[in-house]
């Protein structure tokens, strides 16, 4: 039983990638750590917290916008689907403009670094292990 399952699951994504047209899905810049991102904003960079705004207003990276890649609604999260827009709206419509993205622990942003990738962003970085287990951590500015 566990074997067919493996099986019909390995069928099932390979499948899918052969759907892919990998000339035209391209990735985000690169994984960054908390540090290397505060550096980057000193000079400039923009920080957009993809959290939920109550995630946000609880506590945040010093000086970071909001930008939710999810609203809560009903108790439930659902997709922003006027999530690249508004970054690139942030961005003054410049596609090749530095932007970190930050979340709770790296795992929205990579998810949302990789959507603004395909949508023609071209130096989108993502905090890998994000606000509560890196910025934190190395007790970096936050604020409320």
């Amino acid at each position: 039983m566990f074997n067919k399952l493996i099986i019909s699951l390995l069928l099932l994504v390979s499948t899918l990638f052969a759907e892919i047209d990998f000339q035209k899905a391209m990735i985000y810049k690169g994984d960054i750590n908390s540090k290397t991102a505060y550096d980057m904003q000193k000079n400039g960079t923009l920080i957009i917290d993809i959290r939920t705004k109550r995630e946000f207003n609880t506590l945040r990276a010093k000086d970071s916008i909001n930008i939710p890649v999810f609203y809560e609604k009903n108790g439930k999260r659902e997709f922003n689907r006027n999530f690249p827009k508004e970054i690139y709206t942030t961005l003054d419509g410049d596609l090749n403009k530095n932007v970190i993205l930050i979340c709770r622990s790296g795992s929205r942003t990579k998810l949302a670094s990789n959507l603004l990738a395909y949508q023609g962003f071209k130096n989108v970085y993502n905090v890998k292990d994000g606000f509560q287990y890196d910025w934190i951590k190395v007790n970096l500015p936050t604020e409320k």
